[in-house]
């Protein structure tokens, strides 16, 4: 179901207290970052001042989408942890399997032939589990997760790259390996490191058809950044009207090295 109102309800009846108390705790004003991060501490992690880059944390995040090739696993795994419902709301999106080659109607159709079984199991699992099933055609999972999941203040985890694309409403959303989404889904703490923070004024305004995509290429290819931060493993942009983006790379995903974890939020 789109939007879960009684969660957001209740992660903003709960927000400001915790924002204040992470406040007074830290001493200093929050960035936007940090006022989420330390809103969705898991109760298994104390509230405390978190060395960046350096202390493991436990996160409990809003919400978990899946997209269909990752789901499959994920959800398999879900299902010997003994529990009758998702902890928090779910979903799966139907889009990666299906390959762009002739036109939308016939990929499409090729897909459902092609995939029908891997569908059928994901269209089960998700109505047993009580998990958001959005089936093949319905959309893409980045934008579908903008335009009906996200919201500002909340945290989301989901098994596809792009998730961080709900950081466009305002949302720490990072794309993670299938355990991780499966601990979240069964009641368990999501474990990360506190981000590293930098900040970069950027200054001046778009135009053309500049998009928000551009300004962060641009300031990741800049070569004095390349220098000095390509091994830090947090970098977060800020500015007027552009993304802010974090990346992480310590993670192990499947037994080798992920890409890292990554958010932007829209400041």
């Amino acid at each position: 179901m789109p939007f879960d109102l009684d969660m957001i309800r209740a992660v903003y009846k709960a927000l400001p207290q915790r924002v204040e108390e992470a406040r007074k705790k830290l001493g200093r004003p929050l960035t936007l970052a940090e006022k989420i991060l330390y809103s969705h501490l898991h109760p298994e992690s104390p509230l405390q001042n978190y060395n960046r880059g350096k202390d493991y944390v436990f996160f409990a995040p809003d919400r978990v989408a899946m997209q269909d090739a990752t789901a499959q696993m994920a959800l398999l795994q879900f299902m010997t942890a003994g529990r009758d419902k998702v902890a928090v709301p779910s979903t799966v999106h139907c889009d990666h399997l299906i390959e762009a080659e002739v036109g939308a109607d016939k990929d499409l159709s090729k897909a459902n032939e092609v995939n029908k079984e891997v569908y059928d199991f994901l269209s089960s699992i998700s109505n047993k589990y009580g998990i958001g099933f959005w089936k093949p055609g319905a959309g893409i999972i980045h934008q579908i997760v903008l335009e009906n999941y996200a919201f500002p203040g909340g945290m989301m985890i989901g098994t596809d790259s792009h998730t961080p694309n709900a950081g466009g409403l305002g949302m720490v959303a990072i794309g993670v390996g299938g355990a991780d989404a499966v601990d979240v889904m069964a009641g368990m703490p999501w474990e990360l490191k506190m981000p590293k923070l930098i900040g970069v004024k950027l200054t001046g305004k778009m135009s053309g058809w500049t998009s928000s995509k551009d300004v962060i290429l641009k300031v990741v290819r800049h070569p004095d950044r390349q220098r000095r931060h390509r091994r830090h493993r947090g970098i977060l942009r800020a500015g007027r009207r552009v993304p802010v983006l974090h990346r992480q790379r310590h993670h192990l995903q499947h037994g080798r090295r992920d890409r890292g974890h990554y958010f932007y939020l829209w400041v």
